[in-house]
């Protein structure tokens, strides 16, 4: 039997010509936090406005609990959806507005006090029953919103961008409490969000997406040591990208030629010839002042150095004029300074680098004399 709540098979949604969701299909577990993520535009809030039955598929199927949702209204079904701007209504105190959905169910009066209140346990809101939402701070509008959609008892709550319209501090705040209610409750939520630190922080898996296709899903980890596509690689985290050719093979190492070196990594499913990108996270990479004793090295300069709080940036600009980014701790970082342009090299263990497929006509403009059309003819053989 499958553990899946909710399932989306090949889901198309059109807006006349535009696609706002590409053949989209994802199981969603039962008793997981699933994060819709993915900038601006793509696709995650219609993904789950499909999942909520406030919009119908222009194509696809989506299942819950292996029932077909084709048809189903909002209310047909069993999930609650927390938005971004609380929907609270202005007139009701906060018990009423929680306890909205049970009185349009004419649910018994002993039994809403019941449930209300449970709710508001829950959200660490007992006392407040009696404030109005003029009177409540944008973690607590947020908190009762949450609540209003718990008390129905859905198996399955959405939540999109609930945490928005809120500042720094308290958004931290409230990724910590949604995080804990959800594993105390053991439902299923779905989080859309663009917000990667908060995706990494919250989610048991992420779908990452984008133009309205999902680019990967993995865990937090899989993720952001092992992105599959040169967007998941940039829009996770941060990173350095590099375009390189697959040159050779020497023993235990695929070597990379890139237009400021070679570079090796370790074997890994790849052809001679073969356009890849290369990503390495800031915080992988270590510089020296000599060469010496590496198994490689980039030729570098030092151009300037941020103090971001607990970290160190370290600006380091290449042959070609492409700067790399150092991360380091504070603690553990050289106090020494660095006088701009002196010579640096850079390394780091082959094993932490990920190489990313690449089609030819996306790589090109950074490999100076390696000879793209022998790529691209290359790439087309091998389909």
């Amino acid at each position: 039997m499958s553990d899946s709540i909710i399932q989306l098979i090949n889901v198309v949604k059109a807006y006349g010509n535009h696609i706002a969701v590409r053949d989209v299909s994802l199981d969603i577990k039962q008793g997981e936090f699933l994060t819709l993520l993915g900038p601006s535009g793509c696709g995650k809030t219609t993904t789950l406005r499909l999942i909520a039955g406030f919009e119908q598929p222009t194509s696809g199927t989506i299942l819950m609990e292996g029932v077909s949702m084709e048809g189903k209204q909002p209310y047909e079904r069993n999930v609650n959806t927390v938005f971004q701007n609380y929907a609270l209504f202005p007139h009701m105190n906060v018990f009423n507005n929680v306890a909205f959905g049970l009185t349009m169910k004419k649910v018994s009066k002993a039994e809403i006090e019941k449930r209300v209140m449970e709710a508001l346990e829950l959200v660490q809101l007992v006392g407040y029953e009696k404030r109005m939402p003029n009177q409540l701070s944008g973690g607590q509008k947020q908190r009762v919103a949450i609540a209003r959609a718990l008390v129905n008892n859905p198996k399955v709550l959405l939540l999109d961008e609930p945490l928005g319209a809120l500042d720094l501090k308290l958004r931290k705040q409230m990724q910590a409490e949604l995080k804990r209610l959800q594993k105390k409750l053991g439902i299923t939520f779905v989080y859309v969000t663009h917000d990667q630190e908060e995706a990494l922080t919250m989610s048991d898996r992420i779908a990452l997406m984008d133009k309205g296709a999902i680019e990967q899903i993995g865990s937090p980890a899989e993720i952001y040591e092992r992105p599959k596509t040169k967007f998941v690689a940039g829009f996770i985290g941060e990173t350095n990208l590099f375009e390189a050719q697959v040159s050779r093979i020497e023993g235990e190492y695929t070597i990379l030629q890139v237009e400021n070196g070679e570079i090796p990594v370790v074997n890994q499913e790849l052809t001679i010839g073969e356009p890849v990108y290369l990503s390495i996270r800031p915080e992988r990479i270590r510089f020296s002042y000599s060469p010496e004793g590496k198994k490689f090295a980039l030729r570098g300069w030092f151009k300037e150095r941020i103090y971001v709080g607990s970290v160190l940036k370290t600006i380091i600009s290449l042959d070609n004029s492409m700067e790399v980014v150092i991360n380091e701790s504070v603690d553990q970082s050289s106090s020494s300074l660095i006088e701009p342009g002196r010579e640096l090299f850079l390394t780091w263990e082959p094993s932490q680098a990920v190489v990313v497929k690449a089609w030819p006509e996306e790589v090109g403009h950074a490999l100076g004399s390696l000879n793209v059309n022998a790529l691209k003819e290359s790439m087309a053989m091998s389909k």
